[in-house]
């Protein structure tokens, strides 16, 4: 009988740490991003299983001991903004510890098997598993990534859980002794272990609310640039099309200047319009008429600032793209391309851009000296008129289930884009 209990005791065990311990995983991965090497995923696995099945009471220590060792395996797996990573490994040491101290405090008592407390171990990964299932739907495909500030907010916040759990369980055991004090804390932990768990989760809540806010004012901003950058091509476009329209009539004002012997306003009045800026767009790169009028612009700029520009493109008439979109891109893709060229010594930028077997390809290589910035920002002071770098990008890229790959090779900066070109 001894043995079959004792079987069956670590049978639950086993289940319990690897069900909790799963639940616990793919929750968190929700949250923070997990370093790429399989020792990382396994030792985030490790950790989040090995804390779930601590046992832990309300005067019990292993709530301050197990702290250190977790918050390190929990830093050593994740990736990203180090308040961040702190941030959400507190608040899900919070909520395990919550769900812990409650099983342990209150269920081990009542368990009719006696010391092994089997009905302790299985509420854990069936608490864990409802609060997985809970979040399911509001979880990204990616871990959330928040801007600096708000994580110091969400610090803050998590401190008050962590407190209230160091409040309630730790002077139970620095006071062994005190009978009035671990009963006025066991009536005590049914009420502040729920607020502790309850507090936790909203937190957690808190964070998706913060990061879908963020995504919406980011993905707002976007729009705003992508919109301003294609209305003033937009414009551009339009003047260019009035001016060839009334070439005619230019010319028939310059002609008259000439039969009446005005030779000096005639010239005058030639010089003037040979300076209009719009007239200077004569490269008919594509049948695009957008990607024409983007590309122009930006071969101009090469060629005024003396670089070497190596440019081939075809692409049809119509896209399923939308205009401000495919402005944005390619804008945003050369505007950061002149920039960074511009600071080397072999001023070269290279442009393909096709449409072919189902798929829209651009590929900008440029030549790279010094540092970049990392999300392949613009250095220049105003930012709304000049590339809104990779982030911007990548957004229009994946709105359009497509990918983004960027990266230095040597001396060399390349960008790849590709979508689907669905009707």
């Amino acid at each position: 009988m001894f043995l079959h209990l004792t079987l069956f005791s670590f049978v639950t065990y086993l289940l319990s740490v690897c069900l909790s311990g799963f639940f616990l995983y793919r929750l968190c991965r929700g949250f923070v991003a997990g370093k790429e090497p399989r020792w990382a995923k396994i030792l985030l696995f490790v950790t989040l299983a090995l804390t779930s099945s601590m046992v832990i009471w309300v005067g019990d220590n292993n709530f301050a001991m197990t702290l250190p060792f977790y918050m390190l395996a929990f830093l050593l797996a994740t990736t990203g903004d180090l308040l961040g990573r702190i941030t959400v490994g507190g608040v899900f040491f919070c909520f395990v510890m919550s769900v812990c101290a409650m099983a342990d405090t209150y269920l081990i008592p009542l368990d009719r098997f006696g010391d092994y407390g089997i009905v302790s171990r299985l509420v854990r990964p069936l608490v864990f598993g409802l609060l997985y299932l809970a979040f399911y739907n509001q979880l990204q495909k990616e871990s959330i990534q928040l801007p600096h500030h708000l994580w110091e907010i969400c610090a803050g916040l998590t401190l008050l859980p962590f407190a209230a759990l160091s409040i309630l369980i730790l002077p139970a055991y620095w006071m062994p002794d005190s009978i009035l004090l671990h009963h006025f804390n066991w009536f005590q932990g049914a009420v502040i272990l729920p607020i502790c768990l309850l507090s936790s989760l909203v937190l957690l809540r808190s964070i998706l609310v913060l990061a879908e806010y963020e995504t919406k004012a980011q993905a707002a901003a976007f729009s705003e640039m992508r919109e301003w950058y294609y209305q003033g091509l937009k414009r551009e476009q339009t003047q260019v099309r009035t001016l060839r329209h009334d070439l005619q009539n230019h010319l028939h004002a310059a002609l008259g200047l000439l039969e009446r012997g005005e030779t000096e306003k005639a010239r005058q009045y030639i010089l003037e319009l040979v300076e209009v800026k719009a007239l200077h767009h004569s490269h008919h790169i594509c049948e695009n008429e957008i990607v024409n009028v983007v590309v122009s612009s930006k071969w101009e700029e090469m060629e005024q600032r003396g670089m070497m520009a190596d440019i081939q493109i075809v692409l049809p008439a119509m896209l399923p793209i939308a205009d401000t979109d495919l402005c944005a891109l390619l804008g945003n893709a050369l505007d950061n391309a002149i920039e960074a060229a511009q600071k080397s010594e072999d001023k070269h930028i290279s442009i393909r851009c096709k449409a072919e077997r189902g798929l829209f390809m651009l590929c900008v290589e440029n030549s790279l000296d010094g540092e970049i910035h990392r999300d392949l920002s613009t250095t220049k002071k105003d930012k709304k008129v000049h590339g809104f770098g990779l982030a911007g990008m990548g957004e229009i890229v994946t709105r359009y289930g497509g990918f983004l790959e960027a990266a230095p090779t040597g001396n060399k900066f390349e960008l790849l884009i590709s979508i689907p070109l669905q009707p």
